[in-house]
């Protein structure tokens, strides 16, 4: 019997963060995750599921997305708490997919501005430091990334970026 889709998302979505690669991930999911993001129109629930979905797209589809989102994003800003969470969230996450697939920092250019360009929210603060630290390390600012790693230890956060080499 074969298992309900909620379940084999579920396990190869934990599977793939955990590995921190699509490479294990289905070519069929990826094909069912980017028909529905492309055919989505925006709101929390869309921003949410790309959030965690992200990973299981190829980089140049993930960029694209990622991108499509946020221009969306700035077409309809909203800033109730969790739709900003969840577009910082998708920063973040895009962020750390290109770090561990080694592209250059082209790929990250508009999430930076993007993440400096949301209000100055509390919920994502530690969103927008990420985003400085992942630029630091594009950057191969040695000085910078260790400032940023130790107020993100500093403030309890240090596992979220604990398999970042810095």
């Amino acid at each position: 019997m074969e298992p309900p889709l909620w379940l084999k998302y579920s396990l190869e979505l934990a599977y793939a963060w955990v590995l921190r690669s699509n490479d294990q991930v289905s070519p069929e999911m990826k094909k069912r995750i980017k028909g529905l993001i492309v055919n989505e129109n925006w709101d929390r629930t869309s921003y949410h599921f790309l959030s965690q979905a992200v990973i299981f797209l190829d980089i140049d589809d993930a960029k694209h997305l990622v991108d499509t989102a946020y221009a969306a994003y700035r077409k309809h800003p909203a800033v109730d708490t969790f739709t900003l969470q969840f577009v910082a969230l998708i920063a973040v996450n895009y962020l750390n997919c290109c770090y561990h697939h080694h592209v250059d920092k082209s790929y990250g250019l508009n999430t930076f501005k993007f993440l400096l360009e949301l209000p100055a929210e509390p919920a994502i603060g530690l969103n927008k430091l990420l985003g400085l630290f992942y630029e630091a390390m594009f950057d191969h600012n040695v000085k910078e990334v260790e400032k940023l790693k130790q107020i993100i230890s500093d403030c309890g956060y240090g596992k979220v970026i604990d398999d970042i080499e810095g």
